[in-house]
């Protein structure tokens, strides 16, 4: 889809997190009986799916659910896209959003967006997140009151705390409501922007106020004046998130290095220092990595 559904940095360091848990769980070997010579592992009880490829290959491409549904229909139709939507494909995404685009006016739709974003808060994180995007997408007058509450829910002060000191209830639901501030400054309009530059300076989620700095400047056409409007906003310990870089849809690792080599070398204090074992690894202290060099995409 647009810019506004693009994954914010954070969201992609939860996902590698993810990942990389998986990875580590996955590898270590299991206690028990099963470990025994003879012994069976748990076996499924039911027969496997069919594979991704086939699922694929029996899907009809560029065939978005249609949005043009009144009452409980409109509802169903809603859910039917935003399964659609999470799985279709990048050549896809222009269809998806000619779909949203022609509801915008569809006051059915737009209730059902909401109606499903608030089930899935409750139930399916990343379902909330998709259909925030997809809503945002939207661009409806209509939705203005709905993003402007949600990104005002009570924050969480306490919940789940990890060994690192983070509360994941905050984080879920820092990660959605960037994602409102996104449909917000995407919206454009003078209360939506006002609101942007509201969060910029009260939120207390550093995910919220960076993601309102980016949108804010990402959705304006007069960058220098949209510039000097945030700075009477911004935290001045968080000034350095108005330089902060997007990579957009398809942007090559050309064109995205030297951006990234510029926003270090303005912020130095932000660049990652070398790993202590790599400078071991090499005969001549000149031929090793400057501590703070960027890393490539």
């Amino acid at each position: 889809m647009s810019q506004i559904i693009k994954p914010s940095g954070q969201q992609l360091l939860l996902v590698l997190i993810a990942f990389a848990l998986l990875i580590f769980v996955t590898a270590c070997p299991r206690k028990g009986p099963q470990n025994e010579p003879g012994a069976q592992g748990p076996q499924a009880k039911d027969s496997p799916g069919p594979p991704p490829s086939t699922i694929l290959a029996g899907r009809t491409l560029h065939n978005p659910p249609a949005l043009t549904a009144k009452g409980d229909e409109a509802r169903k139709a809603v859910a039917a896209f935003i399964d659609w939507a999470g799985a279709s494909l990048p050549e896809e995404h222009e269809d998806g959003r000619k779909a949203l685009a022609a509801a915008r006016e569809n006051q059915d739709v737009v209730k059902a967006f909401t109606e499903e974003i608030t089930k899935a808060q409750r139930t399916d994180h990343s379902r909330a997140l998709l259909a925030l995007s997809l809503l945002g997408e939207m661009r409806s007058p209509a939705t203005e009151g709905f993003f402007h509450d949600f990104v005002n829910q009570p924050f969480p002060e306490g919940g789940t705390r990890t060994e690192e000191g983070e509360i994941l209830q905050q984080t879920e639901l820092a990660t959605l409501q960037a994602k409102a501030i996104d449909a917000l400054a995407y919206l454009h309009s003078p209360r939506a922007d006002e609101e942007v530059l509201s969060q910029v300076q009260k939120h207390p989620s550093i995910i919220v106020r960076s993601e309102a700095i980016g949108a804010y400047l990402w959705n304006q056409q007069d960058k220098e004046a949209a510039r000097r409007k945030l700075l009477q906003f911004v935290r001045k310990d968080e000034q350095r998130y108005i330089d902060q870089i997007t990579r957009v849809e398809g942007e090559r690792a050309a064109s995205f290095n030297p951006k990234l080599e510029a926003y270090l070398k303005a912020h130095p204090e932000v660049a990652p220092p070398a790993p202590e074992g790599q400078r071991q690894d090499y005969g001549k202290p000149d031929q090793a990595p400057k501590p703070g060099a960027p890393p490539k995409y």
